[in-house]
C-alpha cells in the first residue's frame, strides 16, 4: 500500500499533555485524522458519530494508552475488519509499590494496578505495532509483541515563542511536574528549603493542585496530605497552577525561570520515562539540574554544556549554586540546550517515523 494511500485514524486517551505529544503532533504533521478534532477539545467527549466515521475509514488505527477492557474489545472487532492496529504508550504501568500513584488514576479513584497492566499487555498481544517514547519502555513491551517501535517524543518549535529573560534582582528556580512529581522531589526538601530562605532566590512551582483542584479530587489530595502541607510551607514559593497543554509553552516562558530543577528517584518507573521535561525548557532557552542515573532520560545533557547533571544527591546546592553565581554560564546553557533540541527533537525534521512505522504495518 502506497504512502498516499494509507488512511490512519488515532485515538486519544484521557491524558490530556502526553495525547498532544504522541497524538496529536504526529497527526497534524503527517495529515492523519484524530478522534478530537483540535488541541483544544482534549479532554473533552468526542464525537461519536466522527470516531464512528474515522474508524470505518481507517486503514491503520492507532490507540493511546489502551488500558482498558472496552478498547481491548473495539480492538478486536475492528481486526476482523482487516483494520491494522497500533497500540502506543510512553509510560509504564508497572509502577510497584514504591510509587505512590501505583493504585490510582489520575482522577484520584483507586484501581487495581495489575488490572490496568494487564489490560494493556493483552491488547499489545493483539496489535500489529506497539509504539512508544523510550528505549526501556521497548524492552518491556517486546515481551508482549515482536514489533516494537521506539517513536520519541518531540517538540514542534511553532508552539514556542522567543524565550523570555528575567531581568529582575531575584533568580527564578522552577520545578514544572504532575502531582505524582511529590515523590521524586522528597529527596531534595532541604534543598528547597535552603533556596526558600535566600534573599536572592524566587521559587516557582508550575502544577500541582491549586486549592479548587484539591477540593475537586479528595482522594489525591488525602494520599498527598504531607506532601501539600510541606509546598504550603514554602513562603517564598510563586505557585502556577496546571493550565491547558495549548498554554503551556507561553505559560514555561513567562514564568521567566533562570533554572528548572528535575529531580528525579533512581526506579523502573523514571528509567521509564523520556526527556520531554528537558526539551520544554531548552525551547525556552533555561538551563535545567537534572537527575542522573543508569538509562535515566536525561543521560544525554552534556554537563555544563546543555544542563547539569546530579548523580550525588548532596551536590544539589553546590551546583544550583554554581549557575545563581554565573549569569553567563545559565545563558550558555540555556542557548546551547535550544540548539540541541533544535538539531534533534524538531518534529518537522522526524513526523515521517510515523508514517514509515504504519507503512511497514501495512506491506505485511
Amino acid at each position: 500500500m502506497g504512502l498516499k494511500a494509507m488512511k490512519v485514524f488515532m485515538i486519544n486517551s484521557g491524558y490530556t499533555g502526553c495525547n498532544y505529544v504522541r497524538i496529536m503532533m504526529p497527526a497534524f504533521h503527517n495529515g492523519f485524522i484524530t478522534d478530537k478534532k483540535s488541541v483544544d477539545k482534549l479532554g473533552e467527549e468526542v464525537d461519536l458519530e466522527h470516531v464512528k466515521g474515522g474508524l470505518a475509514w481507517a486503514d491503520v488505527i492507532v490507540f493511546h494508552r489502551p488500558e482498558k477492557e472496552t478498547y481491548y474489545n473495539l480492538a478486536l472487532m475492528l481486526k476482523e475488519q482487516g483494520k491494522k492496529i497500533v497500540c502506543d504508550n510512553d509510560d509504564t504501568f508497572k509502577l510497584g509499590a514504591y510509587h505512590p500513584l501505583g493504585d490510582m488514576t489520575p482522577e484520584g479513584q483507586h484501581v487495581e494496578l495489575v488490572k490496568r497492566n494487564k489490560e494493556f499487555a493483552r491488547f499489545a498481544k493483539i496489535s500489529d505495532l506497539v509504539t512508544c517514547s523510550t528505549t526501556t519502555l521497548a524492552r518491556e513491551y517486546s515481551e508482549y509483541n515482536d514489533n516494537v517501535a521506539v517513536l520519541p517524543n518531540y517538540v514542534d518549535p511553532d508552539d514556542w515563542f522567543p524565550p523570555k529573560r528575567n531581568e529582575g534582582e531575584k533568580i527564578r528556580i522552577g520545578m514544572v511536574g504532575s502531582v505524582s512529581y511529590e515523590f521524586d522531589y522528597l529527596h531534595i526538601k532541604e534543598v528547597l528549603r535552603e533556596l526558600n530562605k535566600r534573599d536572592n532566590v524566587q521559587l516557582v512551582l508550575i502544577g500541582l493542585g491549586d486549592k479548587k483542584h484539591r477540593e475537586d479530587n479528595p482522594e489525591v489530595t488525602k494520599k498527598f496530605k504531607e506532601e501539600y502541607a510541606f509546598w504550603d510551607s514554602l513562603e517564598n514559593l510563586e505557585w502556577m497552577p496546571w493550565c491547558h497543554i495549548k498554554d503551556y509553552p507561553k505559560t514555561l516562558n513567562d514564568a521567566q525561570l533562570d533554572i528548572m530543577l528535575i529531580p528525579r528517584k533512581d526506579n523502573y518507573f523514571n528509567r521509564c520515562k523520556s526527556n520531554i521535561k528537558f526539551l520544554e525548557a531548552s525551547m525556552c532557552e533555561i538551563p535545567v539540574v537534572a537527575q542522573s542515573f543508569e538509562d535515566g532520560p536525561y543521560e544525554e545533557i552534556e554537563n555544563y554544556t546543555t544542563g547539569v547533571l546530579i548523580k550525588d544527591n548532596s551536590k544539589w546546592i553546590e551546583e544550583i549554586d554554581k549557575l545563581i553565581d554565573d549569569k553567563e554560564l545559565r545563558r550558555e546553557i540555556g542557548a546551547n540546550a535550544h540548539s540541541h533540541v533544535l538539531s534533534n527533537y524538531d518534529i518537522n525534521n522526524n513526523y515521517d517515523k510515523w508514517a514509515d512505522a504504519y507503512e511497514n504495518i501495512c506491506e505485511k
